[in-house]
């Protein structure tokens, strides 16, 4: 089954529907291709910039509101929420945090970025915090909360998001599946001109 008969979407409509969402859903320093897919309800934003490769799919009612990048052919389920967690000073003595100073009137730091790998699966309900890389190929279960790295290919679960397992037994599979995704994006950038 195809992605186009799996939508709700009449296909003579796709195109149009699609874009119009995506123009509801992003705003400020976002890059992305134009087949990014956001479900209803999706909230996309970032202060600096935001990168959003090919074929990545956002869930229903999920807000991303960080810096830094979402890698090609990213899963991200419905309510995920992909947040900095340093968009407000909270030690300028005098000062109530919400005058405090925001993140968009400073300039960025390693913390306020998140860098999701291609081909990563974020499970619904699921939180990542800013300052964490989740490495290639892993899968984030649902509910959990991300608060540091994750390595390629691993599958985490649990608040604080731990690594339990591995997506594929060994690394020459590993290897064959990013060699794989490197020729379907060569092959969707040629296809795009």
């Amino acid at each position: 089954m195809d992605q186009e008969s799996r939508s709700i979407i009449p296909f003579w409509m796709n195109r149009a529907v699609r874009s119009f969402m995506r123009r509801l859903s992003v705003h400020g320093n976002v890059e992305y291709k134009g087949d990014l897919r956001v479900g209803r309800g999706v909230i996309i934003g970032s202060t600096h910039r935001l990168k959003i490769g090919r074929g990545v799919s956002i869930g229903p009612r999920s807000v991303v509101q960080v810096n830094g990048r979402i890698g090609d052919y990213a899963l991200i389920g419905m309510h995920v929420q992909i947040i900095g967690r340093e968009d407000h000073a909270i030690s300028e003595v005098g000062t109530p945090m919400s005058l405090s100073t925001w993140i968009g009137n400073r300039e960025p730091r390693p913390r306020d970025s998140v860098d999701i790998g291609r081909d990563v699966w974020i499970g619904a309900s699921s939180i990542i915090l800013g300052g964490v890389v989740v490495g290639e190929g892993s899968v984030i279960g649902a509910g959990a909360v991300v608060t540091r790295d994750i390595p390629s290919y691993s599958i985490a679960v649990g608040n604080p998001a731990r690594v339990v397992g591995r997506r594929f037994t060994n690394e020459e599979e590993r290897q064959e599946h990013s060699s794989a995704l490197d020729r379907r994006l060569a092959h969707a950038q040629f296809a795009a001109g």
